[in-house]
């Protein structure tokens, strides 16, 4: 009777959180139709550019996956730290510093002109250097009480101004104005392969396929080990993990190396995968922008792909919308923030799911009447 009613509950937070979030996306998109409407010269076909572009043409689907990917990446580091309650800001910083070192460094200076080995050893060195940057706030929390809030943060403008000390006083090419030397002799970038369809040609990421060995390995880490298992229970309720036994401090650090392991891999993989030498002198946003991916994944690195693609498929068509006909491409923040205040509003929808609850507990009633009286 127990493991009925457990399969009942789940199956029915199941289909209202699925419910909520159908709206929140209707909501938000509802909104966006109703801006493009009244501030467009041209208002249906500034609706086909930011609904449909990344499906009219080779060019916008590449676009379209080269926004998502960094996206997958981040999300996936903040899944695992939102899972452990852990709210590290320090991946922007990690993201970055991850490129600078792991992407362009390691293959301009320790493996130059070996593009196999510099991707492989690349992604290592900088996901170590992205562990490194989140692990800082976390020891720092751990020794002395310091706000990781705080501390994360300024982390990610540390990274920034050392980054571009670096790049102008040591590193720059002196040919150029704000870029390293060029870590490859050709003219393309050395984590892509390009296919040519008709009079275009299809970018194959291979970040791409990192980024999703990755969510399989977040997951199955997450839901599959009993480090995971403890990760989630610290992230559930601290004071019940430390009563069986769980170092909260312990796990909380893991977690937090683990987030800006993800992050340092990302940042170089988009640096090998976009560029052909390093001239980032800004912070990305990929790593504030994975606290949105984890949100809509509900932290669970399985659901962040789907996030991480509508996210960019909406920036995608705003940006050629904005192209196209002038609309501004921020509409996107607005629909993200209004998705995202929906689904984190906790009575959005709260009467439907009583509803829900009392229509399937009448169900499972009369089923079981029916039951009975066959008997």
């Amino acid at each position: 009777m127990f493991r009925s009613n457990t399969r009942f509950n789940m199956s029915v937070q199941s289909k209202h959180q699925i419910l909520r979030m159908a709206m929140s996306i209707a909501i938000g998109l509802a909104l966006a139709t109703v801006l493009i409407v009244a501030t467009s010269d041209r208002p249906m076909t500034s609706l086909g550019y930011f609904f449909f572009a990344p499906l009219q043409s080779i060019s916008y689907f590449n676009f379209w996956m080269q926004k998502a990917i960094p996206l997958i990446f981040t999300g996936v580091a903040v899944s695992i730290m939102f899972s452990a309650n852990q709210f590290n800001l320090g991946l922007e910083g990690a993201f970055l510093f991850g490129g600078f070192v792991g992407g362009a460094l390691t293959n301009i200076y320790i493996v130059p002109g070996q593009p196999v080995v510099g991707c492989i050893l690349g992604c290592i060195i900088g996901g170590l250097v992205g562990a490194v940057i989140t692990l800082i706030p976390a020891i720092l929390e751990k020794l002395f009480n310091a706000s990781i809030m705080v501390t994360s943060l300024m982390m990610n403008y540390i990274c920034l101004w050392y980054s571009n000390y670096l790049l102008f006083s040591v590193f720059k090419d002196p040919k150029t104005s704000k870029s390293t030397y060029s870590w490859t002799t050709s003219s393309n970038e050395i984590m892509v392969t390009k296919v040519r369809i008709g009079n275009e040609k299809l970018v194959i990421f291979y970040s791409l396929f990192v980024a999703l060995i990755i969510v399989l390995i977040a997951w199955f880490f997450l839901y599959r080990t009993k480090v995971g298992f403890k990760l989630r229970m610290v992230g559930e309720n601290k004071h019940f993990a430390r009563y069986v036994g769980v170092s909260v401090s312990t796990v909380a650090i893991i977690a937090q190396v683990i987030g800006g392991f993800i992050a340092g891999i990302g940042g170089a993989s988009e640096i090998m995968s976009l560029y052909t030498n390093y001239r980032w002198v800004e912070l990305t946003g990929f790593g504030w922008d994975g606290v949105t991916m984890a949100v809509f994944a509900k932290n669970n690195p399985r659901n962040v792909p789907i996030a991480a693609l509508f996210i960019a498929y909406l920036r995608a068509g705003a940006y050629v919308m904005s192209i196209k006909t002038g609309i501004q491409v921020d509409l996107t923040k607005i629909v993200e923030a209004v998705i995202i205040l929906f689904l984190l509003a906790e009575k959005f929808l709260a009467k439907t799911y009583r509803k829900m609850i009392i229509k399937e507990a009448e169900k499972e009633r009369a089923a079981k009447q029916l039951a009975e009286e066959g008997k």
